[in-house]
């Protein structure tokens, strides 16, 4: 697959795999916003999408749907269950909405997703041109700017949080803060500057930031 100047990096691809009615393997555009969105200018810049099949342990190389390239990240169904069911859906999104349910902490979903996080990052490292565009997306890759920008110092990185941000005192609680707002940041810094937090992630609402 050849390299594109503007990657886009989501959790999921933005395709569906569906067996057909005599077990032939077919590929779906995906319902959400996010698609329906980006799609129309993914197809005309040729640009690459890095995601996650949807389902576990599901091996594939790189292949392009209607002018798109899909560069699928494998997870296994442990990685699903502590990353993605866990960190990501038990931890992060309650926090994140002003603790609608007692977020959940654990080492090993932090640790699976660092792992997670870092797999997106390569992946993405390796599918966008020099001096190309690498656009982040959600709370299931905070880290991935960060470890873009070290893999990938020629390269612009974009992030979109989808989902609010807590406020300071709910923030507070989460053991991996500073880590996760490094991630976001992608500064070429050792710390996270007073006040990063609060410019780069408000309080309420979505942003974008680049660098």
């Amino acid at each position: 697959m050849a390299v594109a100047d503007f990657v886009v990096v989501a959790n999921r691809l933005p395709v569906d795999r569906i067996e057909g009615p005599n077990g032939e393997e077919e590929w779906r555009t995906s319902p959400g916003g996010l698609v329906a969105a980006l799609e129309p200018m993914m197809r005309s810049a040729h640009g690459a999408w890095v995601g996650w099949p949807g389902q576990a342990d599901l091996e594939l190389e790189p292949f392009e749907i209607g002018g798109i390239d899909l560069v699928p990240v494998t997870l296994s169904a442990q990685e699903v269950a502590e990353y993605y069911e866990g960190f990501a859906n038990d931890t992060i999104w309650p926090l994140y909405h002003d603790v609608i349910a007692p977020p959940q902490y654990h080492r090993e979903w932090w640790e699976a997703y660092v792992v997670v996080n870092r797999r997106f990052a390569e992946a993405a490292a390796s599918a966008v041109a020099k001096n190309g565009t690498v656009w982040v997306h959600d709370y299931q890759l905070q880290l991935v700017p960060q470890l873009v920008r070290e893999l990938r110092p020629d390269v612009t990185i974009g992030y979109f949080h989808h989902i609010p941000f807590p406020a300071h005192g709910l923030y507070a609680q989460l053991p991996w803060r500073d880590q996760v707002l490094r991630g976001a940041a992608r500064r070429r810094r050792d710390r996270v500057p007073a006040g990063t937090g609060r410019d780069l992630l408000p309080h309420r609402g979505a942003s974008t930031t680049a660098v």
